[in-house]
Order: C-alpha cells, then structure tokens, then sequence
C-alpha cells in the first residue's frame, strides 16, 4: 500500500535551530544568531555576513517575494484570503494571529472531514435550579457521560426552533452529545499525552501496590503454604489478584486492561439563546461549566479554547443541520500550520513596528503575511490525517462560500488517470467558474520522470510546484557547508532506506519517534569530507526527491518551482514555535503567497484578473534555473516582481482571461485524449510520426450563456504565430505551422515529431502559440513534448562510470528485453580503500515503468545508496518485458564530495507464458504454467504457496440514496450531494483460529485504489463492533483493521455523488473481506498432469536453457489446509515464484514479490465424520392418538406465542395492551396445563426478565419453586446414578434420557433464578434503613418467606448439579458469591476473564452480562477498593465500549 508514504507532501526535518528557538521566547532567527554568538567569537563584519543570511530560515528573495513587499508594503497580500486545504491550523500557533494590519488572521477554521463531529441527536431539558442558602441559579442536566452538567444560571436557554417533522411535538432546550479526546487529537499527541497520563497512573498504582505487597508479607509471616487453612490460602491467591492488576502492564492489543489508558472523554452541549446556536465542551471533565464561555461557530466571535494545559491543543467550533452535528475542529498533524506560516504568517505587523526594530525581521514573515487564511481541514484524523474525497469536495465547496481567492492543497497521491474523475471536474470548474486559482505540490516522488501525483500533476486547472533549494536555505535552515568545505546531510552509514523516503507525496521525516519529534539534529550529521576538489561543493537546486514531469498524459506535470523549506509556525501542542519542514508542501503554498501578493495588488490597482491570467503571468515571467530541465522546474521559479509587471503591462488584454485547452487528436493516454506529447517506448520513437494539436478557447464554463459569454464567443478570432521552443538537442526533430487562426470552438494543426536521430536519453521541447497581436505577452498556450530515447537492447548493459556534479540526476532509459521479469542493478563506489575521503556518498536510485492503467507506484523501486569507498551493492527490481524502462541515479542535494559510480545492469527472467496470475478453480486438480528463459540458462524450482483468504460480504439490505446535510451541497445550482450506506456484517470469530492476528481489511475492489480520478466524489467504510463502538475507518486505500475476539463485526460503507442514479447501480455492491492465514499453505508443483493426479514426484529444481520453455502443474490445495470457515467462493491469494534463486547469485536470484497466484474455494465436503457416536437408535413408536399428538403441538405453538409476547412488553410501566395480552394467554394456558414445565419456564423467565426484575422478587422466587416442585429430584439422582450410564443403542434408553435432561437443565435454571433473587432480596433488606423495619406485616411475611432458603444454601444446591466456576453462563452468582466472601481479587480475576470475551461466555445463561455492564462491575469493586483512578478509566470504558448510536461518517 503506497497510501502509507502518501499522506502529504513534504519531509520533516529538526535542525538545531528548532531547539534552541524555543529557549527565553527568542525568535527563530535571533536564536540562532545566538547560538552562533555563543559558539564563536565573532567580529562585527562576521555577525552582519550572518544576519544576512537569516533569509534562508524563511526563504522569500528566491522569488523576489521580499523585494515586492519591500516595493510595495501595501500590496502584502491585504484584501486577499488564502484557503488553506491540509491537516487544518491551530488558531493559537504563532505567527498566524493577525495580519500586518493587526486585523484577525485566520478568518474560519473548518473540519471538512468530519472527524470532530459529535452526534447531537439526544434532546433533553436543563432545568434552572435555584441555591436555596445564597439564592443563585444555574442551570442542570445530566450529560450523555452521565455527570450532572451545571451551566451558569445567567445564559438565555431557550427552547430550539422547531426544524423538522421529528421535532415538530417536542419540545426541548438542550441537546447532548459526547466526544472522546483521543478521537480528536493527532497521533503524535496521542502518544505525548498517553505517556505523561501513564506517569501519573503509574504513581498511583504503585502506592496501593504497597500496600498489597505489605499485607503479603504479614501473611507470610503468619501462616506457611502447609499450615494454612483452605480461607487463608484463598486469602493470599485474593491479594496475589489484587497485586496483579496493580502491577501488570497493558498491551495494544488488550483495550479493557484496567491500566489502558481510555483518555479524556468530553461532554457536550448545544442551546439555542434566542438568536444563535452555542455550545460547551466539557474539557474539566467535572460538568461544572458556569465559569466558561459558550462558544459558536468560529467565523462569528474568533473564539477558540484550549483542551489541557498536558496536550496544548486548540480547538474551534461550527454547528450544522439545526444544531444535530456539532464540529469540534482541531488539526491532525503540524502540518498545516506551517504551510500556513509560508505562505502568510505575520510575526512583524508593520503598523506596530517600532523605532529600533530590526529591518530584517520581516524575513521570518510569510510570503503575504497581509493576507487572511482559512483552514479547511481534509487530513481526516481517524485515518492519520490522510485526506479523503468528503474533505476534498466539503473544502471546494466552502471555499467558493467563504470567497476565497486562492487555495492551496499540500496533499496528494499517484494516480491512474489524469484529469479525469469527479474531483479533477469540480477542480477545473472550482477555477474557471468561480475564479479562485487553485495551487498545490507537485509531490515529493523524484527523481525519475513522471512520478508527479495527483491533483497537481494531474489536473489542467492547478498549478503545481516542484520544490527548489537555494543555497541561502541550506546555510540557514539546513546548517549546511556551501563552500570551502565538504558536508553532507545525513550521512549515516546506519540509515535505511525508509529515513530518506521521499514522499509517495507526503511526509516522510529522518527519524521520528513515536510522537513526532524529529531526533536528527542537521549540526550532528555534517561530516568533513576533506580532499574534494570542489569550491563550491553545493548548488541551487530542485531537492532529488521533488517529483519531475511529465505526466503520464504528455502535460507539463511541474508549472512552476519555488523554495520548498522553511522554518515556520507549527502548533503549539508541538511544543515548539516553529520547524524546519521541506517538500513540495512547503512550495506550494509559497506560490499561493506569491499569487496572494499579486491579487493583493490587483485590487487596490482595480486590475480585474482570472486565475487564467494569473497563471499566464506567473509561467511567462518565471526564472528559468541553469542546470534544470523543464520536466523539474516547469517555466522555472517564480518571479513575483517579474508577474506583476507582466500583469500591469498586459492588464488590457482580453487574451490572458482565457483559457487555451490544448488536446492531441490522434494520441490517447489511459483512455483519455492526451494534453502533450510524450513518446517513451521504442516503437513510439522509432519513426516519424505526425499529431494533430487541437487548441480550444474557453470562457469561464461552456455552460455559461448569459449574453455578455455569448457575444465573446461569437466575436473571438486571434492569429497565433505558432513556432517550437530550443529545448534539448536543438529543435531540429520538431515541425510546426507558422500562423494558426482561431476562433471558437477551436481549431487544429499538426506538427511533425521525427526523433529518430535523437541521441539515447529525455529530450523536451514545446510548440508555443504567441498572440501575433501582443507577442510580448509570452506563449497563450504550449503545447509539451517529450521524447524518452531508450539505449540499444541488450541483456547486460554497462553504462559506465559516472561523475556526479552536486545535485546532478543521471537518467538512463533501457530497453527491457522481452522475457526480462527482473534486473540485478549493481552499483559501485569508485573510490579505493586507500582514498583518503573514506565518508560514505549518498545516492537515491530510482526505476520506474509506466503501464497502461497503473499508477506509477505499482512498478517502481527506489532505493537510498550510502556507498563506502570501493563499495557494492547489487539490488534487484521487478520489470516487465517489452516496456521501456527509467533507471535514475542521483547524488543527494545535500551530498557533497566528490560521487563517481560505476553501474552496470544484468537483465534476468522466468516468464509464465500467459499466466501471471494464475487462477485455481476447486476441482480441476490444479492449473498448468508454462515458464520460459528468453535471456540465458536459468535455474527454475517453482514455490507457490497460498497466504490470505479473502470471503465476499453481500450487503445485508439493498442500499437507499438519501441526501446529505447542509455541508454537501455544490454551489452550481444548488446541486444536492447524496450519499448509499450499504451495511454488511460478518462474525470474525468464525475464523479466528486460522487467521494470523485479529486483523482483516475490507476491499471495495470497484472503488478501491481511486480518489482525485473516482467516478464518485468519496468512498468511506466505518468499521463497528456488536456493541457500535467504531472499531476502524477505511477508505480507498483500505488498511488492516483490529477484529474483536467474539460478536459480529457490522461494516458501513458510505459512497457520494451528486446524481443518484449512480449511485443506484451500487445498490448490490459485495465487498470482500481479507485475512492473513496463520499459517501458509504450500502449494504442490509437478512436472505433468499424471504426477499432479498421482501426487508425485514433485517438481525437482532443474535448468531452463534459454529460448526454451516447460510445464508444470501447481496443484490445488487440500481440503484438509483449508481454513475452516471457508466457503465456497471464497477466495486465498498467494504468491508463486518460479526461479531457484539463492546460491552465488547476484542480488535473489529470482523476482523479487515473485507472481500473484489465487485459488477460488469450492464446496466443502460432506462430513463423514460423526464423533464415533453412529447411527442414532430408532425412537420408540409414538403410540399416542392423533388427537393427543395434536394437543402436544398445539400447546407447543401456544408456549412459543407466549414467548413472543413476552418479549414485546418492553417496560414495566408502559405497554399495557401487550401485558394484558401475555398475562390472559398465559393464565389461560396454565389452568389447563399446570404441570408443563416449559410453559412455566416461560412465566419464570418472564418473571426474570432485566427490564423489571427488580419489581418482581418473590414472584421470580416463587415461578421457580413452581417449577422445582413439579420435578423429582431423586427420580433424576436415579437415572444419572454415579456415572451417568445409559444404552446409547437403546431407543427407549435414549428418549428418556433426552427427557430427564430437559428437566435437569430445567431444575438448574429454576435454582440458579431463584439463587440470584434471594441474594438480591438479601441485598436490599442489607442495605434498609433502621425505620424500614416499621413495614406492615405482609411485608414482613415476604421477607420471613424468602429468608427460609439462603443464597449460600441455594447456591450448595446448585453446585451438586452443575460446576458453576467452570461454567461461565452463571457468572453473575459466581461473582456475588465471591464478593460476599469478600474475595475482590477474585471478583477481578473473573470479570478480567469476562471482559477479554466481551461478555459472550455469559450468554445462554441466567443472566447475559454486556461488556458496559461488565466494565462497570469492575468499577464498582475498585471503588470498594479505593482503587480511584482505576474507577474513572472503567467508568470511561463502559462509556466509550457501547455507544447508543453509529458513529457518524
């Protein structure tokens, strides 16, 4: 699963500086001048030279963005609103308080992804409650934890607003609702604040722990192991329980320890004052809030609040859908907030700026700290602060609400098509009708061509950015050596290659702990490298892993680069005022501050713009970097001052507002019409061919057809003078037209592209069609072009030795030989031992093919070299045949020293002829492979073997197409989004013992794998227990998800869009939900089908010479392997490699993930297997009449309809039409019947029933010894007799022992129901009050009646008929037993037991015990304990383990 490295583009880093700008409040830059003070005795002239340079933490002269703002104060992005879509902001992080102009900054701060929305469905009434002694009010409720909630007597609660058919009657002031801290905090602060809790936990354990520890020790000094009686002995194994629970240690995986942390948990609460919805979170966690200040939705009064003082975590609020939904909003990482910082953050206002003040302060700005942000929240908490498409589709929307005017989206991932899909239609008429320019990261997957992601690499409408490095970052920010000496950037010998994973497009840090703190420090890791030649070791440069053009479909990929790192905000739950972080997330929205200066200046100069016009400006007045192809940079980095000027100057130009839609008629790309030319396999280059470009002019939507559209459509005519850029190796290989005249509608031309003679490697070029009227307004359109030229095929390819100038990538494009299924890739350092420079050299090698339909995650293989002088290293690589393949090698943009690296390439394969996914069908015996070496000799010895078993869940209902709240509406005409929620459930218990873990992942294999290119706006599953608790969240890249150990698992998968007819066709959809077996199954491989059938002799590794190929037969699994729950349909997966590998081979060996390989289960096997217990004898012939036969059946049907009817009365109370009816039926049908002991366990259990046994006492006691009465308990002493013999081939035998076990099972019943009633009589009459002994005398007959027969003597009984330690069903009187004894240990020992099973071992008893009502047991006997803390965690737990509702999506 890529989506695990794809959560947002960027990598984190620490520097030094982080550190210490923590220190005394100093500031970034003046800390680390201070560190530079302390550690040198510098001259004025040195301190200045580094003053100088302090631009670097905050990087904006790359751009001339400070020299703009400098120019221009007024033009600092004031008028403007940055909506910024990530893991959302933190209101209190500094820097993002106010504008320049001390107006408040960050304007809305909004969840889009709903994972802070509290369900607010539960009404109530909070009453005004009047202190009698001091005659002050407050209002009271009791809240969903169960704490009576007091609110400040001077608030207008007023009844709400009658909003729905469902209110209409009812009237209420209050609603209620609950949230838990940890489904709200980030997962790095999650761990933060779970470590401190467990210190104070710990604490506290530890002093009762002593205390258990010095009653054994009196113990062992009063009594030995052989003089203590069997109460003492139980004694010890009582404190020995005690200690256990003191002292033992949680696991992840054991939720219900008592010691596992359950977190905060925050009641909630919204009233209506007359005028606005408000609310109250409950963050003391004590139901006082008369002393805190109600809040609403944050755009209204900039209210935000503060969780803890432990987790320094801020929070907003909205309220939505007539106050049902409350959105507690709060970031998901720190990422955000420092992509805010870049692009606006305001330490300085320059209103307030005082004399003295240093000029240079204003470096550690934001890009347009004038400007205001929004935060729109799309990293969904609940899966990591991955986005979602709910989010995404939520944010554009409240973005053309909120009138923004530029977006910046820092998050992405590969994709399969580009700009194509539900998202990337909404994103281009997000910008073309609405006018908002929509900016986001390139990604963060480089080196190799075409790994940009989506939607920035994607998307027509979006600007994507590469990230660049200058060298003034690396002095400042990274600390790094650009002259005169040698240093490099983690430079470990020990690093692996996931500490230097770029992005897939998102974060990746050096080294993180588990809360996200970054231990690296940059000062630690520079390393001397003397005896280099360089003078100037590092250069200005895109960084190696920011990700490069084109597109899969021929377009640019990268528009634009900016400096892509920074020192900046973060929030304060951090602990840290700022970080370094780097990525194109850090690009991005440098370019979305760049854009904010511009449209800043656009409005106070009242020059009317579109995002078309904007861009034209940006690209045609970029800087273009030396050293950069275009596939890196795009138009190079952007210039602000250089597009202002364009825009002043061209600012009457009908022509900027448009936009030129460039397609290639004749070329397609996964199904869609390509946007540039991109020729990269051998055939495409081989000869040469002739494109048809077509070139369409837009306004605004195609839709739009107001007059004013209209007339510009009828009127548009412009003469282009069309020519073809210098681009790589000259322009030679490219023809085009001279003038294209056109209108609307559009028109064609055709170029002709001969790159026959191009030399082996990427060569770009661009077609440029230039307004012959204003041709200084650069290019309207271009149209990309890149030839990718492959080396001669061959089977072992030497490129060479290598010489790395610093940041330098060298692509190689080879030829896959078909029959190729991996390369072994060897890479050599050519230093000697005896060099005198023995650091090691780090070097990223990186492959990747494209494929039809793939993204190019799915055939890629990256990996960070840190090679020693003479050093080599072999890696091998998945290919494929026939398709053309990139091979880059980079010197890391921080490496310095010099990198020479000799590589050579050796193609190898075993390639299944037609069968790369081989199928196994039950009952074939097993499916043949033929496998060839093309390529040379090969060993061969082929292992399959079976892994993961995936079974299909249809939905347990057809799905209903309902529409969304008020949050999910497009702004197009009011266009409503709707949602299907399909429900499956399936009992994961049924499986547990073949299935490796508890874990399983649900697959939607029609949806999975897509997000910005989904035919559906979002695709979400939420995961529940039997009790509702949200187990998991999965999504469109689904993730391992824990099971519980008993109860059904019930799944809810919720799909949008907003046309229902769609969603209609997903009524029936089946899901599939996979499991890792426990254990492997090897599958059998033979060399024919008789040895197959036979079973042997198996397959004998042999050599395949080349250009031959054989057979052979993979047998299907036995039935016996089988996991056993499979069903047939079901289907397990696996692995099957066909190479020997091993040996003195270089690198496997073989493939490496070797082929997929999948077997579909048949119907299992009748059983002949009966236990060794035969044939059952025939029954005695039934000699009854018809007439007595049909009596029989008639009361049977009777007891079941009063079965029935009992369960339908509800209450005690209500439901007196059923009551009347059971108690008529029943009465009636025990007059005639007064012996039939299954009609009165019916009355007993009636009797019994939790919902009013507490009532009904003595009649429970008296249903039971009705039933006693009627049963012969020597008669059944007789027939069991010692050992409980009978003839099992005895017909006869075998009736009546079915019948005395009923009565049996009945008289245990009857006495463990009557057990439990008179320990609760017991009970109650323990706990009266002296002046109940005053009760009248038929209260005191009841009680001398139920006093004849104890618990204890009740419970003696029982226990000659059954075992009820050993029999969890009579859990309840083994647990008031022992807590009479006064055995609490013993009481923890068996709830522990209980609870790990969720309470289903006490199903099918007396008294079925959930796990709320479990926990809550638990709590009961640590209050009795004094154990405190461990009372308030149960109570949590029961709290959290059995929600009344399903969470929200």
């Amino acid at each position: 699963m890529y989506r695990k490295n794809w959560f947002f583009h960027c990598w984190l880093v620490v520097s030094s500086v982080s550190v210490v700008q923590s220190v005394e409040g100093l500031s970034a830059h003046t800390a680390v001048t201070a560190r530079f003070r302390s550690s040198l005795k510098m001259s004025k002239d040195n301190m200045i030279a580094i003053s100088s340079k302090l631009g670097g933490i905050m990087p904006k002269t790359e751009s001339n963005a400070l020299s703009f703002v400098q120019r221009n104060p007024d033009y600092d992005g004031r008028g403007v609103t940055i909506g910024v879509l990530d893991t959302g902001i933190d209101p209190g992080a500094i820097g993002l308080g106010q504008t320049s102009t001390q107006k408040h900054k960050l304007i809305d701060i909004i969840d889009c992804t709903g994972s802070g929305d509290v369900d607010m469905s539960t009404i109530a009434n909070a009453t005004l409650i009047t202190d009698p002694d001091t005659n002050d009010t407050h209002w009271e409720v009791k809240g969903l934890s169960g704490k009576t909630l007091k609110l400040s007597g001077s608030l207008n609660i007023t009844d709400f607003p009658s909003s729905s058919e469902d209110d209409k009657n009812i009237t209420f002031n209050v609603r209620l609702g609950i949230k838990s801290a940890y489904e709200l905090y980030p997962r790095q602060l999650t761990s933060r604040v779970k470590r401190y809790r467990q210190q104070v936990f710990d604490e506290k354990q530890r002093e009762h722990a002593k205390l258990i520890r010095d009653q054994m020790h009196e113990w062992n000094s009063k009594y030995s192991a052989s003089s203590a009686t069997q109460a003492q002995v139980q004694e010890k194994k009582d404190l020995q329980a005690k200690l256990e629970i003191l002292e033992s240690s949680s696991s992840a995986s054991d939720e219900h320890h008592p010691s596992n942390d359950p977190g905060p948990v925050y009641d909630c609460i919204i009233f209506y004052d007359g005028n606005d919805y408000r609310a109250f979170v409950d963050t003391t966690e004590d139901g006082d809030l008369r002393e805190l200040q109600s809040m609403t939705d944050y755009d209204k009064e900039f209210q935000y609040g503060t969780f803890s003082s432990v987790d320094m975590l801020n929070y907003a609020i909205h309220i939505y859908d007539d106050s049902k939904v409350l959105s507690i909003v709060c970031d998901a990482g720190a990422h955000g907030s420092h992509v805010a910082g870049i692009a606006s953050a305001c330490h300085h206002p320059t209103s307030v700026r005082k004399e003295g003040d240093d000029e240079e302060d204003s470096d550690i700005n934001g890009v347009a700290p004038g400007a205001n942000v929004i935060s729109f929240k799309i990293g969904d908490t609940r899966l990591g602060s991955m986005e979602t498409g709910t989010a995404l589709t939520r944010a554009l929307i409240m973005a053309i609400a909120k009138k923004c005017d530029v977006i910046n989206l820092s998050y992405g991932e590969p994709y399969v098509l580009t700009n194509s899909g539900r998202f990337h239609e909404l994103a281009d008429e997000f910008v073309q009708r609405y006018g908002i320019v929509f900016v986001s990261s390139a990604g963060n997957n480089g080196p190799a061509l075409s790994t940009v992601g989506a939607p920035g690499g994607s998307c027509e409408s979006i600007l994507s950015v590469g990230a660049y490095v200058s060298p003034s970052m690396m002095e400042a920010g990274y600390s790094l050596i650009t002259k005169s000496k040698n240093a490099i950037l983690l430079n470990d010998d020990t690093a692996n290659d996931e500490e230097f994973k770029h992005h897939p497009s998102n974060v990746d840090s050096v080294s993180v702990d588990e809360d996200g703190n970054f231990n690296v420090e940059v000062e630690d890791n520079v390393k001397d490298q003397p005896g280099s030649k360089n003078e100037d070791l590092l250069t200005g440069s895109t960084y190696t892993w920011s990700s490069v053009g084109p597109s899969t479909d021929g377009s640019f990929g990268v528009n634009i680069c900016a400096p892509g790192g920074a020192i900046t905000c973060v929030p304060n739950w951090t602990l840290q005022r700022k970080r370094l972080m780097n990525g194109t997330s850090m690009s991005s929205p440098h370019v979305a501050g760049c854009v904010a200066l511009l449209l800043s200046a656009c409005k106070a100069m009242n020059i009317k713009y579109h995002p078309n016009r904007i861009r034209k400006a940006i690209e045609n007045s970029a800087d273009t970097k030396d050293g950069l192809s275009t596939l890196q940079q795009g138009c190079g980095m952007i210039n602000v001052v250089k597009a202002w000027e364009h825009l002043v100057t061209h600012q009457n130009d009908p022509m900027q507002d448009v936009n030129f839609r460039v397609s290639i008629d004749n070329l397609v790309s996964n199904n869609n019409v390509a946007r540039g030319i991109y020729l990269r396999q051998p055939h495409e280059t081989s000869a040469k061919q002739v494109f048809s470009v077509h070139v369409d002019p837009q306004f605004t939507k195609e839709d739009d057809v107001d007059k004013e559209t209209q007339i510009r459509r009828v009127e548009f005519e412009v003469n282009l003078a069309l020519s073809s850029s210098t681009g790589t190796n000259g322009s030679s290989w490219i023809e085009t037209p001279d003038l294209l005249v056109l209108l609307n509608n559009g028109r064609s031309f055709k170029i002709e592209v001969d790159p026959t003679n191009l030399p082996p490697g990427v060569h770009t070029a661009q077609v440029l069609g230039h307004n012959v009227a204003n041709p200084s307004s650069g290019p309207l359109f271009r149209v990309p072009i890149t030839i990718v030229k492959t080396l001669p095929e061959e089977n072992n390819v030497d490129l060479g030795r290598l010489n790395f100038t610093p940041a330098e990538v060298k692509r190689n494009f080879l030829s896959v030989p078909q029959g190729a299924t991996w390369m072994d890739v060897t890479v050599r350092d050519t230093r000697t031992e005896q060099d005198k420079d023995a650091s090691s050299r780090l070097t990223v090698l990186h492959t990747v093919q494209l494929l039809p339909h793939a993204a190019y995650k799915s055939n890629e293989h990256q990996r960070y070299l840190n090679l020693l002088p003479g050093q080599a290293t072999v890696t091998s690589i998945p290919v494929h045949g026939g398709t053309s393949c990139e091979l880059a090698l980079a010197r890391y943009w921080s490496a310095s020293g010099s990198t020479t690296l000799d590589v050579d390439v050796d193609f190898r394969g075993v390639t299944p002829v037609g069968q790369y996914r081989p199928l196994l069908l039950a009952g074939k015996g097993g499916v043949p492979i033929r496998i060839e070496s093309m390529l040379q000799d090969e060993g061969v010895s082929p292992d399959a073997k079976l892994t993961h078993w995936r079974s299909p869940l249809s939905p347990t209902k057809e799905g209903v197409v309902n529409p969304l709240g008020e949050r999910d509406v497009w702004p197009t005409r009011n266009k409503q989004i709707y949602e299907m929620i399909l429900t499956y459930e399936f009992d994961p218990s049924e499986s547990s013992k073949d299935v490796s873990g508890t874990g399983f992942r649900p697959h939607v294999p029609s949806l999975n794998g897509y997000i910005y290119e989904s035919t559906f706006e979002s695709q979400m599953m939420l995961i529940y227990d039997s009790n509702k608790k949200l187990l998991g969240v999965s999504d469109a890249h689904p993730e391992e998800i824990k099971a519980p150990k008993k109860g059904k698992v019930t799944v809810k998968l919720q799909v949008r869009h907003s046309d229902p007819t769609i969603l209609s066709k997903l009524k029936d959809q089946v899901i599939w939900i996979e499991r890792k077996m426990s254990k492997e199954i090897s599958l059998s491989v033979y060399a024919s089908h008789e040895a197959m059938m036979k079973g042997s002799p198996k397959f004998r590794k042999r050599t395949l010479k080349k250009g031959t190929s054989l057979l052979t037969y993979v047998a299907e699994p036995d039935l016996s392997s089988l996991p056993k729950g499979c069903k047939a349909g079901d289907l397990l997966t696996g692995v099957v490699n066909y190479s020997s590998g091993g040996g003195n081979l270089p690198g496997t060996g073989k493939r490496p993930g070797g082929y997929s390989i999948r077997y579909v289960v048949g119907p299992s096997a009748p059983s002949s297997d009966d236990g060794g217990k035969g044939k059952e004898p025939e029954p005695p012939k039934d000699e009854r009449s018809e007439e007595e036969k049909l009596e029989e059946a008639m009361l049977q049907f009777k007891v079941e309809k009063l079965t029935k009817l009992s369960s339908n009365v509800k209450k005690e109370d209500d439901d007196v039409e059923e009551k009347k009816k059971y108690r008529s039926l029943y009465d009636s049908i025990v007059e005639s019947n007064p012996s039939h002991i299954p009609l009165l366990m019916v009355g007993m259990r009636h009797e019994d029933d939790e919902k009013w046994r507490t009532k009904r006492l003595q009649k429970v006691i008296e249903s039971c010894n009705l039933i006693l009465s009627k049963i012969d308990q020597d008669e059944l002493v007789r027939h069991y007799g010692v050992t409980g013999y009978y003839d099992k081939e005895d017909g006869d035998a075998c009736q009546e022992r079915k019948k005395m076990d009923e009565r049996k099972d009945a008289l245990i019943e009857a006495l463990a129901r009557k057990a439990r009633a008179t320990a609760d009589l017991e009970n109650e009459e323990k706990d009266k009050d002296d002046h109940k002994e005053e009760n009248d005398d038929d209260d005191k007959e009841e009680t001398a009646e139920s006093a004849t027969e104890t618990f204890d003597d009740l419970l003696a009984e029982l226990k000659k008929w059954i075992d009820i330690d050993s029999n969890l069903k009579y859990s309840v009187l083994t647990l008031e037993r022992e807590r009479r004894k006064g055995r609490l240990g013993s009481v923890l020992n068996l709830l522990k037991k209980l609870i790990e099973n969720d309470g289903e071992d006490t199903k099918g008893g007396i008294c079925p015990i959930s796990k709320p009502d479990l926990l809550k047991q638990r709590a009961s006997v640590f209050k009795e304990l004094g154990y405190d803390h461990l009372v308030e965690y149960d109570k949590l737990r029961s709290l959290l383990s059995s929600p009344k509702e399903f969470a929200l999506f």
